[in-house]
């Protein structure tokens, strides 16, 4: 029988407004920032009688940003500070570039300096908001934020770094209020669009996010993240037409964009069109061979085509480039019980996933049926009622421990097990194996 509780599943309901909190081509905020609400290109150009000297340096400084270059960033910034002392821009710039090397205290000094001298600032209190929420302080970045928004009220980089703060904190419907607003003061602007068809997922709200990521398709005509992100919705409700048609459009966009090729052949290994789903994610391996999400769809195709040993490869290979990797040590275990396999050595794969995340259920689940294989029927119940402890609503679960229970010839306690498994879930698939088991139970 499938394990309906492996790698694929159990990944996939982790956190998916976190898969639309950043486009694929950068943050979502990746646009620098000089003046709260005006990007670079508020900057007058260069040679303009407006610009100043100290502005001509900062915006060197910021080119410097844009490569990464963050000794040039900090040195035209110093430049700025050098022509004028109190220059805000600069400051703010400064502590972006420490924040960017890890040097948090020093970037906590510049900001505190850049208060002294500009306490009504929105551009400040934006910053602290940034850097608390690197340091994981997300009460007082929320509260800097939102005193960034209360400054300086029809600007919208805060509300947007508030929204994705708020997404993080897993309050969608505050979420979706700060994104809203941002849009309704820019219209236009694909981060807020975007955002908002995070935040409104996350709520659950799927046609106002279907909305919003069609906006911010619209307005980001290149990236394909707004299309990966609606293409994801279409999926998670199953509608695998729509979701390919997303994810094909969006690697118009970028045709070399690996994890929305990864997406497009997990439609088409649900439309069981699986030559096609491993050529996909074999053109996938090809632009990323070391990935480990890539060996891990590669592997799971393989898996659900029945191909044992090159599934079991891909596994193996997936836990070379990264060993603390629960899924692929759980995965492994369940293909091994399932194909008749090493028992011994599926329990020791199950116990690694277990080692690794003790609170996930479905590796509980898997290391009790691996045990019930090597015939360790008492440790197989145990690991069992663990699983069903985690997480007490899932069929297959008291259906497994069941099984296990007839075979130690507890039929009292295996009756209990078979009908909650059908109150639970009357469709299950084994269904009908639990009937014949009951009525063998009755008989016996």
């Amino acid at each position: 029988m499938p394990n309906t509780f492996m790698h694929g599943p159990i990944a996939r309901r982790l956190g998916f407004a976190s898969l639309l909190l950043a486009f694929a081509l950068g943050g979502a905020h990746a646009e620098p920032i000089n003046r709260l609400g005006q990007p670079l290109s508020a900057i007058p150009p260069p040679g303009k009688p407006a610009e100043t000297r100290e502005e001509k340096a900062f915006r060197a400084g910021v080119q410097a940003q844009l490569r990464n270059d963050w000794p040039g960033a900090r040195r035209h910034f110093d430049d700025a500070l050098k022509l004028a002392p109190q220059y805000l821009p600069a400051l703010i710039g400064l502590a972006g570039v420490a924040q960017a090397e890890g040097k948090l205290t020093a970037a906590e000094d510049l900001l505190t300096r850049a208060e002294r001298l500009h306490p009504d600032a929105a551009e400040v209190q934006l910053a602290w908001g940034r850097l608390l929420i690197a340091k994981n302080a997300l009460g007082p970045a929320e509260n800097a934020l939102r005193k960034a928004i209360a400054l300086s009220p029809a600007t919208v980089p805060p509300r947007l770094e508030l929204g994705d703060l708020l997404l993080r904190l897993g309050r969608a419907a505050d979420a979706l209020n700060a994104f809203r607003e941002a849009s309704s003061l820019d219209p236009k602007n694909k981060y807020a669009a975007y955002g908002q068809g995070a935040a409104a997922a996350a709520a659950g709200d799927r046609q106002q996010a279907l909305q919003a990521l069609a906006l911010a398709a619209e307005l980001a005509p290149t990236d394909p993240a707004p299309l990966r992100a609606s293409g994801r919705i279409h999926l998670e409700s199953a509608d695998l037409s729509k979701a390919l048609a997303d994810f094909d459009r969006g690697l118009a966009r970028q045709p070399r964009f690996v994890p929305l090729m990864l997406d497009r052949a997990e439609v088409l290994s649900r439309q069981r069109r699986t030559p096609d789903a491993i050529a996909q994610v074999l053109a996938a391996e090809k632009l990323a061979p070391s990935n480990v999400e890539v060996q891990m769809k590669l592997a799971d195709t393989y898996q659900g085509a029945q191909r044992w040993a090159e599934a079991e490869a891909r596994y193996l290979k997936a836990i070379s480039l990264a060993p603390k990797l629960p899924f692929a040590y759980n995965n492994l275990a369940w293909m091994t019980v399932v194909r008749g396999g090493d028992a011994a050595k599926a329990v020791g794969w199950a116990r690694q996933a277990v080692a690794l995340a003790p609170r996930a259920s479905p590796f509980h689940d898997t290391l009790g049926w691996a045990l019930r294989a090597a015939g360790e029927l008492q440790a197989a119940a145990a690991s069992l009622k663990q699983a069903i402890q985690l997480e007490s609503n899932v069929a297959g679960y008291h259906y497994h421990l069941g099984v296990v229970q007839a075979e130690q010839k507890n039929a009292a306690a295996a009756r209990e097990s078979f009908r909650r498994a059908l109150e639970l879930d009357p469709k299950l698939p084994q269904a009908g194996d639990i009937q014949r088991l009951l009525a063998q139970l009755a008989t016996g």
